[in-house]
């Protein structure tokens, strides 16, 4: 089930930057690109700007904590799979963010068995949910795992520019793409 991750974007927000370079490095492992941001505030910017299908961040941060960033998040990627990652095991912290409906929550220090142990449940968690392919209509549907369109029972192989194409117009579903964003 990891290598079905291999084609998703993943933003890590995280502002303790030794922190940072050592989870990116380790998500490079699994995910196709992993964006970072220092903080919320940063982290809004790069998910408008970027096609990101998850979110790992951290829960304390300076500008916005992880709450109020996901809770600010979810109010235009509402379906976003989220993933907080804490120094706390804070039962207060964890009843919060209940209501937004997280993906999980894991604790540093992250080890690298758990971080793989975590991904794995997670990806068979996106696969069960279908956000490994996005379906337009009963006839037409995209898969991100081996960039296909199926449509009408006709199976389509989409070059690197047009699976990357598709993948921006669902990442911005009732949001207009500017023209730099297509370049």
């Amino acid at each position: 089930m990891l290598n079905n991750l291999k084609s998703l974007n993943i933003l890590l927000v995280e502002d303790e930057l030794e922190i940072q370079k050592a989870l990116e490095e380790a998500l490079l492992h699994f995910f196709a690109n992993v964006y970072t941001a220092d903080n919320g505030e940063e982290a809004l910017n790069v998910l408008d700007e970027k096609v990101v299908h998850a979110v790992f961040t951290d829960y304390e941060m300076p500008k916005l904590n992880g709450y109020e960033f996901i809770k600010e998040m979810k109010k235009t990627f509402h379906d976003m799979p989220v993933t907080i990652i804490s120094n706390h095991d804070d039962r207060k912290k964890l009843q919060a963010c209940i209501p937004l409906k997280l993906y999980g929550y894991l604790f540093k220090p992250l080890r690298y068995i758990d971080l793989k142990k975590y991904l794995e449940t997670f990806a068979i968690k996106l696969g069960e949910e279908g956000r490994l392919q996005h379906t337009f209509s009963q006839s037409h549907s995209l898969n991100f795992i081996e960039h296909t369109l199926l449509e009408n029972e006709t199976l389509h192989q989409l070059t690197k520019l047009e699976f990357l194409f598709l993948e921006l117009l669902i990442s911005r579903s009732g949001k207009v793409a500017t023209t730099e964003e297509i370049v």
